[in-house]
């Protein structure tokens, strides 16, 4: 596949079979090729492969599997290893989401490391370099860990800012709950006050084509209580924004402001949802 064109081999290490046994077979090939073994902090494997020791005070736990000793296993031939890069428990957790998320992969944790090792190596990396990554384990393992929001959330591996918008909601999406642009201005009114909510997003034809937020209604109704008996698309205001529920809450702060109290995205099943500002707040004090 990379038409014998590797130039760098990155693979997390534990007990060093799969690093040490490919990386000698490459270097046989091609002796300039770099092998980069991916450690985790609290392992030995780093400091041993420096100093030639086993540093006490670099061993302690730590919640990465698959990669990672406190001890010295006699199959992994430091020779061969060109550097180690440690990677956090967070950082690896982290990415190990981000592939599933993001490029469909449902790997494990060694994978998510050594993905996040090459990431902190980037540096090094010239624009023609052709870098192979081995994938040890399937994310099936980590579904009760990893890929499971409160257990991350308590271990404090899961940044509120880092929260997808789709994953405010967790896993059961609130209906929409919405009006027509030829409903009336008294529906609005009953559906906002039955329901307490502050804001409602206007359909036509499937689609969003405009607003109504307590506060534009009531000030409306004040001064001219008459419109009640009016159609929506007389008195709507701009549709709320459309965003990608994949997208961090971080990335979309910026987007409310008092005339932008909500936004709007799509589940899994390509159906409209909304966000609010009180969601979020309430997802990041929960």
């Amino acid at each position: 596949q990379t038409e014998g064109k590797v130039t760098h081999l990155v693979v997390g290490v534990g007990t060093g079979g799969t690093i040490s046994g490919t990386g000698k077979y490459l270097k046989e090939k091609n002796p300039n090729i770099k092998v980069w073994g991916i450690d985790t902090y609290g392992s030995a494997l780093k400091a041993y492969h420096e100093t030639g020791k086993i540093v006490e005070s670099e061993i302690y736990s730590y919640v990465t599997e698959g990669i990672g000793e406190d001890i010295i296993p006699k199959c992994v031939d430091f020779e061969v290893i060109d550097l180690f890069e440690k990677v956090t428990d967070k950082d690896g957790m982290l990415m190990t989401r981000e592939l599933a998320k993001k490029e469909g992969l449902l790997v494990g944790n060694s994978a998510g490391c050594a993905v996040q090792g090459l990431l902190q190596l980037k540096d090094q990396l010239k624009p023609d370099d052709v870098v192979v990554v081995i994938f040890h384990d399937h994310g099936t393992r980590y579904v009760g860990k990893i890929f499971n929001d409160d257990w991350m959330r308590d271990r404090g591996y899961l940044d509120k800012g880092r929260i997808s918008v789709v994953e405010v909601h967790g896993a059961k999406q609130p209906e929409l709950m919405l009006v027509e642009a030829d409903d009336s201005v008294a529906d609005v009114v009953k559906l906002i006050t039955e329901n307490g909510i502050s804001q409602v997003p206007v359909f036509e034809n499937g689609k969003p084509v405009g607003s109504v937020t307590e506060g534009k209604l009531f000030s409306h109704l004040f001064n001219k209580p008459e419109d009640r008996n009016c159609k929506v698309r007389d008195i709507m205001q701009q549709p709320f924004p459309e965003v990608n529920g994949g997208k961090s809450v971080a990335e979309i702060a910026d987007i409310f402001d008092k005339d932008t109290p909500a936004v709007l995205y799509k589940d899994g099943a390509d159906s409209y949802r909304i966000l609010t500002k009180h969601d979020i707040i309430k997802a990041i004090a929960d």
